[in-house]
């Protein structure tokens, strides 16, 4: 029987703590069956995903996944990673380096957190995680850092951006995620990579502004109105 996953949250102050029933879940199977993975995804601009994602399958549905995200890569769609190191998901250190580093190589963009990288990969700094990533093959990088700078590799050009004071901070959940998206949808709209980096920061800081993970829609909307393009 599969399930779509269960989980338990535990809130103190503005931070969350989950804890996750996974070995049932439905998302184990996705790369089940290589003809139907290939076919959601034919089409699509771009494809979006997480360490998790190659964490949770097993050795052959991660080859399977990593197939398929190449074919679609080689018919036009961008992949997008966000790193997302969980070392509980993982049997030791030396898989998820193997499996991710395999991801990182046919990914066009790569949005890792510099704590993660730190973890899994010694890294000094998010310079040297950067120079890291840059090194399997990704052409842009964004390397987030919680509250510190944002260090953005585009058009072989490094920059270090500030992140901005979030006011009213209630929960810190998602913030990561929903830079990500609001990078991923600005660089959709052909969006330059610094502005794209902004987007991601207001959205995050809203995120930051309301329990959970989701800020309300109508303020989401009223951000990408101001934010983003509209023609």
């Amino acid at each position: 029987e599969r399930t779509m996953g269960l989980y338990l949250i535990e809130l103190e102050g503005a931070e969350r703590s989950f804890h996750y029933w996974r070995s049932t879940s439905a998302a184990r199977h996705l790369a089940d069956d290589p003809g139907g993975l290939g076919a959601g995804l034919a089409g699509a601009g771009m494809v979006h995903l997480s360490g998790i994602t190659l964490a949770i399958l097993p050795p052959e549905g991660r080859r399977t996944l990593l197939d398929a995200l190449a074919a679609a890569r080689a018919s036009g769609a961008r992949i997008a990673v966000d790193t997302n190191h969980r070392p509980r998901l993982w049997t030791s250190a030396g898989e998820a380096r193997e499996a991710m580093a395999a991801l990182l190589g046919i990914a066009d963009i790569a949005l890792p957190s510099f704590d993660d990288e730190a973890a899994l990969w010694g890294d000094a700094d998010p310079s040297a995680t950067l120079g890291r990533v840059q090194g399997l093959g990704v052409a842009e990088i964004v390397v987030k850092d919680g509250g510190g700078p944002v260090h953005l590799l585009a058009a072989g050009t490094r920059h270090r951006l500030d992140t901005p004071d979030a006011t009213d901070v209630r929960d810190t959940t998602g913030a990561g995620d929903a830079f990500g998206a609001g990078y991923l949808a600005a660089r959709l709209l052909e969006v330059a990579p610094v502005e794209a980096v902004a987007t991601g920061q207001a959205l995050a800081a809203e995120v930051l502004r309301h329990p959970g993970a989701r800020p309300p829609r109508e303020r989401v909307r009223q951000l990408g109105a101001t934010l983003l393009p509209t023609g």
